[in-house]
């Protein structure tokens, strides 16, 4: 286990400071390295590699099914949509080739596929993964949009692309939608046929802010690592945010290579701070949350969106906070009954396509995504294309989220960036369950707008 916590704790580290949070777990080994493990797929050993997948490897017995029927305004005249026989090809690019391995990501999508094209696919028609292999480097991020740009696909899905940046601007002057659950670089946020199906990045400043508000907290220590996209977020995202709800902010910031944790954790208490935030990767606030404890600070500490500290800290952990978009498997007895019964069927279907060991890690992020896009494929009354995928997104309005809340997609609920389809998130406090185990527990009566308190 140990020998695996660097690659995760890089890939937290891309994830946290862009405030793009695909929501882990905390019970049970859970968000353990296990599940970033080296691909397990024949051929995944190449730097770039494209294969096609129908599916026929996963399990297909699950529950499951689609909704949503594609009925026009007219509910005594529906149209009725068949595509027996059609296949719909879809870019799948995930980053699980080199230094960094994340094979859950694509294995999330590709079992929900499975489940889709099980139960019907869409209107009949079977969706085909066209999937293509990066290593996290701008080369292997173009090299993939070269190669799927050509085949003949309708959209593309990034499970994680670490280098997005480099190679975004290829799909979108294709005409190829961008699809993801969560943003991986800053262009694809505000980007006219980006869609990022989950919460905004600014999301993730308001979390911590509601809820030192809440507790009546007016002056906090925010601590962040020394990057250009941590600077840049604390100063133009976090700090306004707090300002409008009325919280001052002292600027604590770790140098990225040798932080000294000891140190920021001195730093908050000697400006008399009366809460802490971190705005960190996951071994950041295993560092924060930690020297905390053994320094006895004893305020409120808000830690981001991490979890993997929870399971790591245990007890030091207890009183902390921290948010996410999605419900998990690790928090599904909290969960409303329909989200509840839906991830125990991710479980079931996990299970049965031999993926046990990934349930309580990031596969739930392309899982949910996929079972989303179902519904907005479902729209299209026409031929399935790029184009008509583009403007099945811009007129979708609300539709359901899968294991969080509903979708705007097209309608921008956070305006600064327009390609993600939710600005509402969940806070949750670490505290100890009636079954004895430390883990999230909800506060503040579930999601709520983030954007609504954020003052932009």
């Amino acid at each position: 286990m140990t020998s695996r916590l660097p690659r995760l704790f890089a890939l937290f580290l891309a994830f946290s400071l862009t405030a793009a949070a695909c929501g882990g777990s905390d019970d049970g080994g859970a968000d353990q390295p296990a599940a970033t493990t080296a691909p397990d797929d024949a051929g995944d050993t190449t730097d770039t590699v494209v294969t096609t997948d129908d599916g026929a490897d996963v399990d297909d017995t699950s529950t499951g099914g689609a909704a949503g029927d594609g009925d026009d305004d007219m509910p005594d005249s529906p149209t009725v949509i068949d595509r027996t026989g059609e296949v719909i090809r879809v870019g799948y690019v995930n980053t699980e080739v080199g230094a960094i391995s994340l094979p859950e990501l694509r294995v999330g999508g590709e079992v929900a596929i499975g489940v889709i094209n099980a139960s019907g696919g869409i209107h009949g028609a079977m969706i085909e993964p066209v999937v293509c292999l990066t290593d996290g480097t701008p080369e292997g991020a173009i090299n993939c949009a070269v190669k799927l740009i050509e085949e003949d696909i309708v959209l593309a899905y990034m499970g994680v692309e670490l280098a997005s940046e480099a190679a975004i601007h290829l799909w979108l002057d294709a005409g190829i939608p961008y699809v993801s659950s969560n943003s991986w670089g800053p262009t694809e946020r505000n980007s006219p046929g980006a869609f990022l199906l989950h919460a905004a990045s600014g999301a993730y400043a308001v979390g911590p802010a509601k809820t030192f508000k809440d507790l009546g907290i007016d002056h906090i220590g925010v601590i962040t690592q020394d990057s250009p996209t941590g600077l840049d977020f604390l100063d133009n995202i976090i700090g306004p945010v707090l300002e409008h709800n009325g919280i001052e902010m002292e600027r604590i910031v770790v140098d990225s290579s040798a932080p000294d944790w000891t140190a920021a954790i001195a730093a908050a208490q000697t400006a008399g701070v009366e809460g802490l935030m971190g705005h960190l990767d996951e071994f950041g606030c295993i560092g924060m949350v930690g020297s905390a404890a053994a320094s006895g600070f004893d305020k409120p500490i808000f830690a981001g969106s991490c979890t993997v500290y929870i399971n790591l800290l245990g007890p030091a952990a207890l009183g902390t906070y921290t948010q996410g978009d999605q419900w998990s498997p690790s928090i599904q007895q909290f969960a409303p009954p329909e989200i509840a019964e839906r991830l125990e069927a991710f479980r079931e279907d996990m299970t049965a396509a031999g993926y046990a060991n990934m349930i309580d890690g990031f596969a739930v992020a392309p899982y949910s995504a996929w079972r989303e896009l179902e519904f907005i494929l479902e729209t299209i009354e026409g031929p399935i294309t790029p184009e008509s995928v583009i403007a099945a997104f811009g007129n979708a309005g609300e539709t359901p989220g899968w294991f969080g809340p509903n979708l705007r997609c097209g309608q921008a609920p956070w305006p600064a960036e327009s390609s993600h389809c939710t600005s509402e998130i969940m806070v949750w406090q670490i505290q100890e369950r009636d079954d004895g185990t430390v883990g999230r527990v909800p506060i503040g009566g579930g999601f709520f707008d983030a954007y609504e308190y954020s003052g932009f």
